[in-house]
């Protein structure tokens, strides 16, 4: 085991908490291209690691566990300063053995997660939240697992803890479980935390069978099938759109220059995020279409334009720098965030529209409308921005599905003569002639 290196300011609790906070970590050098660093908080502070790849000469730094400032250390989630030193070895070696095409050790789950995580974001997709869900909920708990030694009853028993636990603050601590006022309150927090706990086993399983793809493991049999199944009937339907006729007297509720900012919505579908980030010159007539953001972190995509949509945008953008905010705030500059929250509900009630819809709605309807309008769910999911059609299929695939009905109701009509009187029995027929 290598030698615990010393530190006079990080060694023990009373010197940590000895530390003024700050925004930078407190490093020590553990060795050539290795630091161990000291995040203080109000509240306690992280151990964190500093590796340098020498191929890409840059530094990678990651979190590696709470320190024990304020309860024992458990090996596991809560580390002190020589499990800290440890622990930052070990996952030195391991982003060695990666950066050079080798491994070190036993795959282990968080090994999945990581490799998992790499793979989506190099075909350009955004791996933030999936990152942070699974920092938080999977690899405290089974990072450290082989993926040989998973079993069915263990990721189920996982599965369960999820579901019971209150939830993380943005800030990454627990919070605190509610009290109900009523049975009904209860039983929808069991909802929506079962609801969550399910997106979180799914990106759990396709970590997991990314590595058995890739030759990983041998066996998927701890997960595959229903063995791990999720909650049932827990995600509830959060599509709320408006018809034609709301959305027009959405607009012509809505106040000048809010009014603009949801009609760029209407026509696009496109995030708050993203139109508050527009610039004149993201349209494109020739192309009649629109650059889009995508605030969630992905890459910016082209949303292709209505012939309604082109002419909105088109007088909007007449006579305007390329840099000018595409939808500017009445007070000048942009929209910031939340803003949209108070003009939103005074537009609708304005409107007298009854369904509660907030701004994000606008993105729902811009979709639903397409959908029941017959454009392919895979268009519909491009041009709002998603990677593949499941999220599309999820929320609107039952409006495709009401829209082929229609379409079909509405075939030319094909008489049953089985309904009349006037019914010729084609075999008797040709009996008879064959007789003559």
């Amino acid at each position: 085991m290598a030698r615990t290196i010393p530190d006079a300011n990080l060694s023990t609790r009373s010197a940590r908490n000895a530390l003024a906070v700050q925004a930078k970590p407190y490093w020590r050098s553990i060795h050539e291209g290795l630091h161990v660093g000291y995040r203080k908080g109000k509240r306690g502070g992280k151990w964190i690691t500093r590796w340098y790849n020498p191929r890409l000469k840059t530094y990678r730094e990651e979190t590696l566990a709470t320190a024990d400032d304020t309860t024992d250390a458990n090996g596991d989630t809560i580390l002190n300063w020589k499990q800290a030193q440890e622990r930052a070895r070990n996952r030195a070696d391991y982003l060695h053995a990666e950066a050079i095409g080798g491994h070190v050790g036993s795959y282990t789950v968080a090994d999945a997660l990581e490799d998992y995580h790499r793979a989506i974001e190099q075909e350009g997709r955004n791996a933030t939240d999936s990152r942070n869900r699974t920092a938080l909920y999977i690899t405290p708990v089974l990072g450290n697992r082989p993926l040989a030694d998973l079993t069915a009853q263990e990721l189920r028993k996982w599965l369960a803890d999820v579901a019971r636990h209150p939830g993380y603050t943005k800030a990454g601590t627990a919070r605190q479980l509610p009290t109900f006022n009523t049975t009904e309150d209860e039983a929808d927090h069991r909802r929506r935390r079962q609801d969550s706990a399910n997106r979180i086993l799914t990106m759990l399983k396709a970590a997991l069978n990314y590595a058995f793809d890739n030759g990983k493991t041998l066996s998927n049999a701890a997960w595959s099938g229903k063995r791990v199944a999720p909650f049932e009937a827990v995600s509830k339907e959060r599509v709320q759109y408006l018809q034609l006729d709301e959305m027009t007297r959405l607009i012509n509720a809505a106040t000048p220059g809010f009014r603009e900012l949801v009609q760029g919505a209407l026509y696009t579908g496109a995030r708050y995020g993203d139109l508050v980030a527009m610039d004149i010159g993201d349209f494109n007539a020739d192309a009649h279409m629109v650059m889009s953001g995508n605030s969630k972190g992905g890459k910016p995509h082209p949303v292709y334009l209505s012939a309604s949509g082109v002419k909105f945008y088109d007088r909007i953008t007449q006579g305007q720098p390329r840099r000018a905010p595409m939808f500017p705030h009445p007070d000048g500059g942009r929209w910031g965030k939340s803003k949209q929250t108070r003009p939103m509900k005074a537009a609708i009630e304005a409107a007298r529209i009854d369904t509660p819809l907030s701004f994000h709605g606008l993105r729902h309807t811009y979709a639903s409308q397409a959908v029941m309008a017959g454009v392919p769910l895979v268009v519909v999911a491009q041009n709002i921005g998603h990677t593949d059609t499941r999220m599309v299929e999820k929320h609107y695939g039952h409006l495709a599905t009401s829209w082929v009905r229609d379409q079909v109701q509405a075939m030319p009509a094909l008489e049953d003569p089985g309904a009349t009187d006037a019914v010729v029995n084609i075999h008797n027929t040709e009996k008879k002639e064959s007789a003559l």
